[in-house]
């Protein structure tokens, strides 16, 4: 049985390693400096954006505002781990879907 699951493990990381590009350096390769300028300010707009709509959410399902400062201990718990997953998820999300959103739109562009 470990024998089987040695060689799972095995095939499995041999695929992977075939998809992956060997120098992991080819992953940026063909973007240039105008286009990841581009990406990142409306990554950082897209995250600033996310916020504000995150903080009125939060006030307007919950009648306060959101923690200043989740670590406080005038903060509870469940209020700090809401307002960390949540913020931390919709913020993500956002940054990654503006820098890929951007980063198609540019190439459209330079076309």
């Amino acid at each position: 049985m470990l024998e089987e699951l040695k060689e799972r493990a095995s095939a499995v990381t041999e695929r992977a390693e075939e998809q992956l590009p060997s120098d992991p350096e080819d992953t940026n390769a063909g973007i240039s400096q105008v286009e990841n300028l581009v990406a990142l300010a409306t990554a950082m707009a897209a995250a600033v954006a996310a916020r504000h709509t995150l903080h009125a959410t939060w006030r307007a399902a919950f009648d306060r505002d959101p923690p200043r400062n989740p670590s406080s201990r005038q903060v509870a718990w469940k209020e700090a781990l809401l307002w960390g997953a949540v913020s931390g998820a919709l913020v993500g999300v956002a940054r990654i879907a503006a820098r890929r959103g951007s980063t198609s739109l540019y190439r459209q562009v330079r076309r």
